[in-house]
């Protein structure tokens, strides 16, 4: 292959270098086979003269090798240029070793395999080197026959334009399917930079609502309780705005500095839960835990450190409002991590519900201004691939129910789903963005 083509690695080359190889290792298979059935049949022309076995042996012997090549690696031009070279020597000087019957017939053992290694020639040297073969591989084989007693014009005529033929439809094939190829593989690179682009851009989206949640999250979470706080409970404000602090220089941190990424979740999923009920605990709400994985559990290791960042934030945002609106100060936990039956190696399904028995809320009446819900759970959880459902109705608490991956099919997770809990068994759901 040309230098310019061997750059070409694309999808499409790719798949046009696997198979071109395998066709010509066949064609040229089939040529050695029928070297020795042209031998058997002439066997009485052989059995005259051992020395006459001499040529098809070398051809048979050559074009074993070249097939054994084929169906290791792409050959190289140098590689392709000995195999022309051999068989335009045996087109000068192997005629006398073919029957006279046929030495000028398309038939002939030596027209055959001249025929099929053009394939290689044609698709394996430079470009400009296989239009100059495509020329002289006919007038050699001409000039070859020609000095033999035994010569019938019209046949060798139909032979010599038969390889000119078979030379110029693969030369122009070659030239056709590469610029094809090439075609394709401009337009996967073309759509790659275009996806790769779109997902700088998505990312750095996803990065600035993260942002924007954690702002709500945090700084305004704590400047709301520290407008309802008493005055006497300093140190448990001044402890929340350590922590909002400590939650904001993280998010704002260099991701590839190491001390910035110190206290950066790594994907230890029960650790991170253990640590935000511990938060709000230390806050002075009552949360029962419920935890099926531990740190030291593979399946835990199979959720992808921005999965578990964005599980952990959720619950932070639904046990605040729990602390801060449902008028109780008690709230249940339970995480479940469901491994993948037989397959260690890929993500379990991850369900999580956080719920409490407080005043509850009417999904209907909610302001569509409130972002807690719609950004801080719902989205949170749909950027990284789950949904998220509240269930929840006036006097019977709230349950948020968080799973990962979404048990919808793949495409857009959608919003949130609030069910009044008076009317779930009902399956009468309400599509509604915040809380």
């Amino acid at each position: 292959m040309s230098g310019s083509s061997a750059a070409l690695v694309g999808p499409a080359m790719t798949t046009l270098r696997s198979v071109v190889a395998p066709l010509a290792s066949t064609v040229r298979s089939a040529g050695v086979v029928y070297i020795v059935v042209q031998v058997v049949i002439w066997h009485s022309f052989y059995t005259a003269d051992p020395w006459l076995l001499a040529a098809p042996a070398v051809a048979a012997a050559w074009g074993t090798a070249v097939v054994l090549s084929l169906r290791r690696r792409w050959p190289s031009p140098v590689l392709a240029g000995a195999d022309s070279a051999v068989y335009l020597a045996l087109a000068l000087g192997a005629q006398g070793c073919v029957p006279p019957q046929i030495r000028d017939d398309m038939f002939s053992w030596l027209l055959i395999c001249m025929s099929g290694q053009l394939l290689v020639s044609a698709w394996y040297v430079p470009r400009a080197l296989s239009l100059l073969l495509a020329l002289v591989t006919p007038a050699v084989f001409w000039l070859g026959a020609a000095q033999q007693p035994v010569t019938n014009s019209r046949t060798l005529a139909g032979a010599a334009i038969l390889l000119f033929v078979v030379a110029l439809a693969h030369t122009l094939a070659r030239r056709e399917l590469h610029r094809r190829a090439a075609a394709a593989d401009e337009a996967v690179d073309e759509a790659a930079a275009a996806a790769s682009e779109q997902y700088a851009v998505l990312s750095r989206n996803i990065e600035r609502r993260e942002h924007e949640r954690l702002l709500h999250d945090t700084v305004l979470n704590t400047l709301t309780a520290l407008a309802r706080a008493d005055a006497d409970d300093v140190a448990g404000a001044a402890s929340r705005c350590r922590w909002d602090v400590a939650l904001i220089e993280d998010a704002l941190g260099d991701p590839d500095d190491p001390a910035d990424g110190a206290g950066r979740p790594s994907g230890d999923l029960a650790g991170q839960v253990r640590s935000v009920v511990a938060e709000l605990r230390g806050r002075g709400l009552t949360v029962h835990l419920d935890v099926d994985v531990d740190v030291d559990d593979g399946r835990a290791s199979t959720v992808p450190a921005r999965v578990s960042a964005a599980i952990s934030n959720a619950i932070r945002e639904a046990l605040s409002n729990v602390a801060e609106h449902a008028g109780t100060g008690e709230a249940w936990v339970q995480v479940r991590l469901i491994a993948q039956p037989g397959d260690a190696e890929i993500p379990g399904r991850l369900q999580v519900i956080v719920r409490d028995s407080g005043a509850g809320f009417d999904p209907a009446r909610v302001d569509q201004g409130r972002l807690g819900l719609r950004r801080s759970i719902a989205e949170r959880i749909a950027d990284c691939g789950g949904r998220a459902s509240i269930r929840s109705s006036p006097g019977q608490g709230t349950a948020v129910s968080l799973s990962w991956p979404a048990c919808e099919p793949p495409g857009d997770p959608g919003p949130a789903v609030l069910v009044p809990a008076d009317r779930a068994d009902r399956g009468l759901t309400q599509e509604t963005p915040s809380w």
